[in-house]
C-alpha cells in the first residue's frame, strides 16, 4: 500500500530557496495503516521543499545558520572597508565643514554664515534622505558597485565644488551631489558587517562606524593645513582624489556574505531554530543540495515593510530623534561662550566629546554582544535624552558641560551603531541596506530641519538670549525617539518570545 503524500507547507519568504534532500533507509509510517499494524519501508525518499518569502516578515539568513556568518578574513576586511568609507562620507559636510565655513566667508564675502553652513546641512541631510534609493540599489545590484559609484560621485562633487564662483554652486556640488555619493557609499558600508557577524555584531558595527570619529580627528587638521599651504580650491581637489583612492579601494572590500552549502550541511544540527531542521529532525540527510535564487525586491515591494510594527517603530524613532541629534553638536561650543567659558574651552569640550563617541561605539558594542542588543539600545536612547534634559539644563560650568558633552556623544554614538543591529535582529540581513536606507531617509528629513529650527528658536529669544528652549527642543525629540525604540523592543519581544509548544510566535531569530 502506498502511503499518502503529505502536502508540503509553503512559507512566505523574499528569496526562493529550493532544497533537495536524498534520504536513505527512512521509515515512513502511514496513519491509515496504524490500526492494521502495517509499516512499509521506502528505501529512497526524495523530498522537495520550495518556499517563497514575502518582504514581511522575512526569515533572517542567520536563522539558517548563525555560525556561518561569523567573521573570517572576508568579514574583518569588510569591517576595515566600512571603517575607511566612514572616515570620509561625513567629513566634508559635518566634521570638517567648520574649517570650510571660515574660508568660504572670505571666498564669498557678504554671505551670512548661516547660508554657508546650510551647504553642510544639505549634504548631510541628502546623505540620509537618498537612503530611500541607495539602500535598495545596494541590495539589488550589490554592495561593491554601489559603494564604488558613490566614491566616484563624491570625488567628482568636490572637484566640481573647487570651480564654484557663486554660493549656490556649492549647494549643488558639495551639498546635493556629495550627499548622493555619500549615501551610495554609506549604506552598503553600514549594512555589510551585519552579514558577517552575529555573536560579535555589535562590536563589528561599532568598529566600522567609529571611522567617522577617526575621520573628523585626522581630516580636520589636514584640511586646515592644506588650505594654508595651497588654497581652498586645491584642497577640495586633493580631498576628492583622496576619496576616490581610499573609498574606491575600500568599496572592493565590502562584498555581501554568501552562505556555503557544505558548511550548512555539516553544522545544520547545531541550529536552535532552523525551520527545515524542525521539519526533518527525525531523518538522516545523506545529500544536501541548495539552490538560492536571488529575487531582489523592487522599490514598491520594499515599501511594504512599513506595515511591520517593528520597522515602523524604528523609523519613527529615527524621525523624532534626528530633530535633536545635531543640536548639541552644533550649539555646544557657542553655549560654552554663553556661560562664560572661552572659545578654546568650548572647542576642547567638543573635541573630548567626539572622542567619547569613538570609545562609546566600540565599548557599548561589546556590551551589546555580551548582554543584549535590545537592552543596550534602550539604555543608550534614554541615557542620551537624560544627558540633554538634565546635564545640559544645569550645565553652568566647564565640568558639568564636559560631562554633558561626553555623556551625550558616548551614548548617541552607540545608538547610531546599534540601530543596524536591531534591524538585523528583526528582519535578517538579506535586505538590510534597503531597510536602513528607508529608516535613515526619514531621519534625514527631520535632520534637515532640526538645526535651522533650533537656530530660529534661539534667535526668537533675543534680546534676552536663552538656550533653554533649544535644550528642551533637543531633549523632547530625543525622549520621543526613546519611546519609539521602547515600542520596537516590545514588538520585537512579542515576535520572538517562546510559546507553549516550544516554538516562537514568528520564525525570527534573535
Amino acid at each position: 500500500m502506498e502511503p499518502p503524500h503529505t502536502p508540503i507547507e509553503k512559507i512566505s519568504q523574499p528569496d526562493k530557496l529550493s532544497i533537495t534532500l536524498a534520504m536513505a533507509n527512512t521509515t515512513t509510517v502511514s496513519s491509515s495503516d496504524i490500526s492494521d499494524s502495517k509499516k512499509e519501508i521506502d528505501t529512497s525518499t526524495e523530498i522537495a521543499l520550495e518556499s517563497t518569502l514575502s518582504p514581511s516578515p522575512p526569515v533572517p539568513s542567520e536563522s539558517l545558520k548563525p555560525s556561518l556568518l561569523e567573521g573570517g578574513v572576508k568579514g574583518w576586511l569588510a569591517v576595515l572597508g566600512s571603517l575607511l568609507i566612514h572616515c570620509f562620507v561625513f567629513a566634508p559636510t559635518e566634521f570638517v565643514f567648520g574649517v570650510f565655513v571660515l574660508h568660504y566667508q572670505d571666498v564669498f564675502p557678504g554671505s551670512p554664515a548661516s547660508a554657508i553652513a546650510f551647504v553642510g546641512t544639505t549634504g548631510s541631510a541628502i546623505t540620509y534622505i537618498a537612503g530611500f534609493l541607495s539602500g535598495i540599489l545596494a541590495d539589488r545590484f550589490g554592495f561593491r558597485p554601489t559603494a564604488f559609484a558613490g566614491s566616484v560621485i563624491m570625488a567628482l562633487s568636490l572637484v566640481g565644488a573647487s570651480f564654484s564662483t557663486q554660493l549656490w554652486h556649492l549647494y549643488v556640488t558639495q551639498g546635493v551631489l556629495f550627499g548622493i555619493g555619500a549615501s551610495f557609499a554609506y549604506y552598503p558600508a553600514i549594512a555589510v558587517p551585519s552579514q558577517y557577524f552575529v555573536k560579535h555584531r555589535g562590536l563589528a558595527i561599532g568598529i566600522a562606524v567609529s571611522g567617522t570619529g577617526l575621520g573628523g580627528f585626522g581630516l580636520a587638521p589636514l584640511t586646515n593645513a592644506l588650505i594654508d599651504m595651497v588654497d581652498i580650491f586645491w584642497t577640495l581637489r586633493i580631498l576628492g582624489m583622496m576619496i576616490l583612492v581610499v573609498c574606491g579601494g575600500a568599496s572592493m572590500l565590502i562584498a555581501e556574505k554568501k552562505v556555503n552549502p557544505v558548511e550548512y550541511e555539516e553544522e545544520q544540527q547545531d541550529q536552535e531554530r532552523t525551520m527545515i531542521g524542525e521539519s526533518f529532525k527525525a531523518t538522516e540527510a545523506t545529500d544536501v543540495e541548495i539552490e538560492v535564487k536571488n529575487n531582489k525586491p523592487s522599490f514598491f515591494q520594499a515599501l511594504h515593510v512599513f506595515k511591520d510594527p517593528q520597522f515602523l517603530s524604528l523609523t519613527l524613532a529615527e524621525l523624532t530623534a534626528s530633530i535633536g541629534y545635531l543640536i548639541p553638536l552644533y550649539f555646544m561650543q557657542t553655549y560654552a561662550v554663553y556661560i562664560g567659558l572661552s572659545a578654546e574651552q568650548g572647542a576642547f569640550i567638543l573635541g573630548l566629546s567626539n572622542g567619547s563617541a569613538f570609545v562609546g561605539r566600540i565599548l557599548l558594542g561589546i556590551i551589546a554582544d555580551r548582554v543584549s542588543n535590545t537592552k543596550t539600545l534602550l539604555f543608550c536612547c534614554w541615557a542620551t535624552a537624560f544627558s540633554v534634559i538634565v546635564f545640559w539644563t544645569f550645565a553652568k560650568s566647564f565640568g558639568v558641560l564636559l560631562l554633558m558633552g561626553m555623556t551625550f556623544c558616548m551614548f548617541v554614538g552607540a545608538y547610531v551603531s546599534l540601530v543596524p543591529v536591531a534591524v538585523a535582529e528583526s528582519f535578517g540581513t538579506d535586505t538590510i541596506a534597503s531597510m536602513i536606507g528607508l529608516m535613515y531617509g526619514a531621519g534625514g528629513l527631520a535632520m534637515w530641519g532640526g538645526s535651522p529650527l533650533a537656530g530660529y528658536i534661539l534667535d526668537s529669544t533675543l534680546p534676552n538670549l536663552s538656550y533653554t528652549p533649544v535644550i528642551m527642543t533637543a531633549g523632547i525629540s530625543l525622549v520621543l525617539g526613546a519611546i519609539c525604540v521602547t515600542s520596537w523592543a516590545y514588538f520585537h519581544w512579542r515576535a520572538t518570545r517562546p510559546v507553549a509548544n516550544g516554538g516562537h510566535t514568528k520564525d525570527r531569530t534573535l
